[in-house]
């Protein structure tokens, strides 16, 4: 997860009417992670998608091209605990990719996150964008897609249903995540593109899953994703106030829609 921090929500979006909205994806940096032109104040910038971020933040230097002046203070949490203090600002109207999205967003400096050299973006897109909304993340073909009421139907004839939970915090933010078979109960896995390190599992997770892995290090594992079967993953044992978290790898292998209306998901493996 890049940021991973639970803020305001975003706001009123523009869904499509007639069409699908495709938003390209580009490549980050030689990573796993992608970028969505996102215009503020008539400027194009990179903003990192961040499916785990929870809410959409701006980068200080964007703020005087939003238009709006920050305020107020807002406290989240990164899904190792740690607390994330960021200032409000808005509203403001974002157009990502050309779909567009009006209200508050968090005003964050990522430079400390992304590390030193990394290249400069205008800041996160998080699900609270297309909250109420239905998306289809194909990060294989580097594509986010905002379904209309009629392709959602077609879309999901060739997938499965999985069990999604999407968790609405107090501030607005918007975090999906995914049910995990366990041999003791079930475990609910982070949906987070902004990860691009192993996937993460809390030491009580590992021991549901029957799994033992040491403090450090990495290992292949299989997980029993409800609804889409099981996967082969490169895990690491972590310390966090989730159960888990998957990463932009993992996502990369399936087609995975979201029906944020009405709570709803639908899988499938990439086929090509």
């Amino acid at each position: 997860m890049v940021c991973g921090v639970a803020m305001l929500a975003l706001g009123a979006s523009k869904a499509p009417a007639g069409r699908p909205i495709r938003l390209p994806l580009h490549p980050y940096g030689g990573t796993t992670l992608r970028t969505v032109d996102v215009t503020v104040g008539g400027e194009v910038r990179p903003f990192i998608l961040d499916t785990g971020a929870g809410f959409t933040v701006i980068d200080p230097d964007e703020v005087g091209k939003a238009g709006c002046s920050p305020f107020g203070r807002v406290v989240g949490f990164r899904a190792d605990g740690q607390e994330v203090t960021l200032k409000r600002c808005g509203p403001v109207t974002l157009d990502i990719a050309g779909y567009r999205a009006r209200g508050e967003v968090g005003v964050f400096n990522l430079d400390a996150l992304l590390g030193k050299g990394a290249p400069p973006v205008g800041g996160l897109v998080g699900m609270d964008s297309f909250d109420h909304d239905a998306v289809t993340l194909d990060l294989s073909h580097d594509r986010l897609i905002v379904e209309t009421r009629r392709s959602l139907a077609k879309r999901i004839r060739d997938l499965k249903p999985v069990h999604v939970r999407i968790v609405r915090g107090a501030g607005g933010d918007v975090v999906p995540f995914l049910e995990v078979r366990a041999h003791t109960g079930t475990v609910w896995m982070e949906i987070d593109s902004g990860n691009n390190g192993p996937v993460f599992l809390a030491p009580h997770a590992l021991t549901q899953l029957g799994v033992r892995m040491p403090a450090a290090g990495r290992g292949a594992i299989g997980l029993d994703i409800m609804g889409l079967g099981r996967a082969t993953v490169t895990a690491a044992r972590r310390k966090m106030i989730y159960d888990g978290e998957l990463n932009s790898l993992f996502l990369r292998k399936i087609v995975l829609t979201i029906d944020f209306a009405d709570g709803r998901a639908w899988a499938g493996w990439r086929t090509r």
